[in-house]
């Protein structure tokens, strides 16, 4: 297998998780009864867009085609995320689990960068790290 490719396999892997994380914050969103959450968590999910977005445009300048659903696992992920959820969950639970999703999701991208990047998609991945991280703190800043 080229490099290139096993470089946008990595890169979909991630796309896939940023998708996984966009409908989660959908159906989060969904059962919010506070609106500055609810704003806060449309924030971040639109830094997930944007990320996405980023991949896919360097994907492609690999001459690879960008991953655009979250396959089965998503699938399941999100059935999963709707039976856990209601409007009768306080803010701060959603807050939890936004927290633990994403915590979960910079484990599996800090794993792609110990494989085979080349430069520039190590720094675009080290970059949708970094957008993670800091929306970590956002949200642990509104249960504080």
């Amino acid at each position: 297998m080229s490099n290139h490719r096993k470089i946008v396999e990595s890169l979909n892997q991630l796309i896939s998780g940023e998708y996984m994380s966009i409908e989660a914050f959908n159906v989060y969103i969904s059962k919010l009864n506070d609106p500055s959450v609810a704003r806060k968590f449309q924030e971040i999910q639109d830094q997930h867009r944007e990320n996405i977005k980023q991949l896919s445009h360097y994907i492609h300048e690999l001459g690879g085609q960008a991953e655009e659903n979250t396959g089965f696992k998503g699938t399941m992920a999100q059935l999963k995320i709707r039976m856990q959820t209601s409007p009768h969950i306080p803010s701060s639970d959603y807050i939890k689990k936004a927290i633990e999703g994403m915590t979960k999701g910079i484990a599996m991208t800090e794993e792609l960068l110990r494989g085979d990047l080349d430069p520039s998609s190590r720094e675009l991945v080290g970059q949708v790290l970094e957008r993670d991280r800091n929306a970590i703190q956002e949200l642990r800043s509104l249960i504080e």
